[in-house]
């Protein structure tokens, strides 16, 4: 007799609380497609964040260690992106060589678990990648009232950022609840799908806001250089790759605006993934090209984009002690074929954006540096000026 049975006659598991790994619980044909798509975009896009990543950095730090404190938040967004990465990546194991039929509930639950534990990393991937551009832009912008609205999108992002990181961890009390899918644990208070929705729209709608801001913001700065309008198109419409930030956030809106309402609950958390996915990969791409001008030039004028423009130079004349901004020639911005040259400064600062705007005024041998002129700086050794 089996010593597992009752009086009835049947095993005594068949009274307790059912066993989720012996409930088969595989994807639909949808489900499973989009999570190969989805696992093909997410492996594509973390590498080439992380290779634009490399090379802010590198382009940072060298030949002159210039990193500013908006390099290390970008730093700890990329940690940040990465581990989000990787936990929606587990999310749909069955892509990485596994059996989808195998796929049980217990799965199912592990998947909804991690995809919640998410949702805060995703939170704070997104305000750091922000709150980067807007300490690029602090360096850059000298008008009083532009670097207050800056300093207040900082704020207002951390703001969300927490309310997004208590909202996910709060939702069910206590939080095991939200992926408990057969209701074991009990006692348990959890909040509405309907008020899920309406919490999904409300910060999708402040990341499209804060998407197109941060996407739009550094083309005040790019309307003030002076170069050739073709190139100008082309660095700021590289620039402007925020937009398609905003326009994956709007999307991941319309899915939250009808989760819960489908049969396929597995092919909507995978959608709310993917583009929560592609969402943070291409702000935090956007983010890192602005600092890599130098070398987005040299690839323009490679395939003819950019114009390079050879004009005579006076012999440099020092106007103050030591390296730096204290060393200036006297190139003047002059028009051939359509193309406007730049005007040259040494400095030791010549490496990504900063060599953009001047952030000084001072006398120079060809006038006053204006609020409005854009300068350019080039890395001259000592032992060349003395030779000249």
């Amino acid at each position: 007799m089996d010593p597992t049975a009752n009086n009835t006659g049947a095993p005594a598991a068949f009274f307790g609380p059912p066993d989720p790994n012996l409930i088969p619980s595989p994807p639909t044909d949808a489900a499973n497609s989009l999570a190969h798509s989805f696992v093909a975009v997410a492996i594509t896009l973390n590498v080439i964040s992380f290779m634009l990543f490399s090379g802010r950095l590198y382009t940072r730090a060298f030949p002159v260690f210039i990193m500013g404190w908006d390099d290390y938040v970008i730093s700890a967004a990329w940690i940040f992106i990465l581990s989000s990465s990787i936990m929606l990546l587990l999310t749909v194991p069955y892509v990485f060589g596994g059996d989808p039929s195998t796929f049980t509930l217990a799965d199912v639950m592990h998947s909804n678990k991690l995809a919640t534990l998410s949702q805060p990393v995703w939170a704070w991937s997104m305000a750091t990648i922000k709150i980067s551009v807007a300490g690029m832009l602090l360096r850059l912008e000298q008008q009083r009232a532009v670097r207050q609205v800056l300093w207040a999108l900082i704020w207002l992002q951390l703001i969300v950022c927490i309310y997004v990181t208590l909202s996910s961890t709060l939702q069910c009390i206590p939080l095991r609840a939200a992926w408990d899918l057969l209701g074991l644990v009990t006692d348990a208070k959890c909040w509405s799908k309907q008020a899920i929705r309406v919490n999904s729209i409300c910060v999708s709608s402040f990341n499209i806001v804060t998407d197109v801001i941060f996407a739009l913001a550094p083309m005040m700065f790019l309307r003030r250089v002076q170069i050739p309008l073709r190139e100008r198109v082309v660095i700021g419409v590289l620039m402007a790759l925020g937009i398609f930030a905003a326009a994956a956030s709007i999307v991941k809106a319309v899915i939250a605006a009808d989760f819960g309402k489908t049969d396929d609950p597995n092919l909507e958390g995978i959608s709310m993934g993917m583009w929560s996915l592609v969402e943070e990969q291409v702000a935090f791409i956007a983010a890192c090209i602005p600092c890599l001008r130098r070398p987005l030039q040299q690839v323009l004028r490679r395939f003819g984009l950019a114009t390079t423009v050879n004009t005579h130079s006076a012999t440099p004349k020092p106007t103050g002690a030591g390296s730096g901004y204290g060393m200036m020639n006297g190139n003047h911005s002059r028009s051939y074929n359509g193309a406007i040259k730049m005007k040259s400064m040494t400095s030791s600062q010549a490496q990504s954006e900063e060599d953009i705007l001047a952030p000084q005024r001072g006398n120079t041998p060809g006038g006053v540096i204006g609020d409005t002129e854009i300068w350019r700086t080039t890395e001259r050794s000592s032992t060349a000026l003395a030779a000249k």
